[in-house]
């Protein structure tokens, strides 16, 4: 599997190294990039064959993201938003550029028409999509809406997010969509919510590993007092926890694609955990990357900035490290604060403790003691 995904990396490399970098310009999808994603299925891969698409999974389409989290391409509103919503419906997938969101604001006319009005903020890569799919509330039932950017009713008010990529709010005002199609049991707006996560956890590891690769580059060429920054103990240091750092994001992205695609009972809480860890690290990383640049990193015609206003942004997007540290301790709030068994999924029915005579979960344990129960 690993081989698989190196794979997709790989592909996807090659084609920003042919095509990307372009005449870009803060703001504005680079349609070169996408279109050349397109025509090898990179922009599908969530999609099944039958809909229109590569057939792929999750894991492909982090390992993708990953490959060009520095694109600018609504790459991960495309794989990991409209992808799945659409497949999950049912619909055949537009061959077009597509973003995506979750429409909570949004209210669906119960007429033939069934026209839709109301406010989505912050919609990601708006001003260059052809088409918009939203989670919307179907009088009380979760459906997906497909809506073209150019239909009547539909105008947008100009925003961006620190890194400069666009974050337009979306409004509608009794917009007739291309379709309106009714969801499966389960799809909510946590569960969008957590597929944005898994998205920018991605793209999290990708700036991340680009921010190491500049790092380690400029400490090997850069000399000072005439050797290179990298013979430094101090430097060596802080190269090495960038590295460590580096690899948990790499770590946290690779788990949490794996949990939002095989949906064990311990998902909600491996995406929790893996976003609010992603989002924790992403200051550390964008600060140890710009102290061992010195001040020229921080400029914006450096890469290494272009990494780092990526990280600051995303980390900030589908939940920050707080909101998600909370959703964690609420899942072992609901658990009766049993941290083990939110962790493994190990718990069973209750069996009573032939210490004290009082029920306590079974668990898997690692303790060399005989009381898993926990008792002193």
């Amino acid at each position: 599997m690993t081989g698989h995904l190196d794979a997709v990396r790989s592909a996807v490399q090659d084609v920003l190294a042919r095509v990307g970098g372009r005449d870009v310009v803060d703001g504005v999808v680079d349609l070169a990039v996408w279109h050349a994603l397109d025509e090898l299925g990179f922009t599908t891969l969530t999609v099944p064959a039958e809909l229109g698409g590569s057939g792929g999974d999750i894991c492909d389409a982090a390992a993708a993201l990953g490959a060009a989290a520095l694109a600018n391409i609504p790459l991960g509103e495309a794989l990991l938003l409209a992808g799945p919503l659409l497949s999950a419906a049912g619909l055949q997938w537009p061959a077009t550029v597509v973003t995506a969101s979750i429409g909570s604001e949004v209210a669906v006319d119960p007429g033939a028409k069934r026209m839709l009005s109301g406010l989505v903020p912050r919609v990601p890569w708006l001003r260059g999509a052809d088409q918009v799919v939203l989670l919307v509330n179907d009088n009380g039932r979760p459906a997906v809406a497909s809506i073209g950017t150019d239909c009547p009713g539909v105008s947008l008010r100009a925003g961006s997010n620190v890194a400069g990529e666009t974050r337009d709010d979306l409004v509608l005002n009794g917009v007739v969509p291309r379709i309106v199609a009714a969801l499966p049991g389960g799809w909510d707006a946590m569960r969008v919510t957590q597929l944005g996560a898994v998205c920018r956890t991605s793209q999290m590891a990708g700036a991340s590993r680009q921010a190491l690769l500049l790092t380690a580059r400029h400490v090997a060429q850069r000399t000072q007092f005439g050797r290179p920054l990298i013979k430094f103990q101090a430097v060596q240091q802080m190269l090495a926890s960038l590295a460590a750092d580096v690899a948990t994001v790499q770590m946290c992205a690779d788990t949490a694609a794996i949990a939002m695609r095989d949906r064990p009972a311990t998902a909600d809480a491996t995406i929790a955990a893996a976003k609010a860890e992603s989002s924790s690290l992403a200051r550390r990383i964008a600060a140890i990357s710009h102290q061992l640049h010195g001040a020229i990193g921080f400029s914006k015609e450096h890469a290494l900035g272009e990494c780092t206003r990526r990280l600051w942004s995303w980390r900030e997007e589908f939940g920050n490290e707080l909101v998600w540290q909370q959703r964690l301790a609420d899942y072992i709030a609901d658990a009766s604060g049993e941290v083990w068994s939110v962790l493994t999924d190990t718990t069973s029915a209750p069996h009573p403790c032939a210490r004290c005579a009082r029920p306590h979960p079974r668990r898997a344990t690692t303790r060399t003691t005989s009381d898993p129960a926990g008792h002193a």
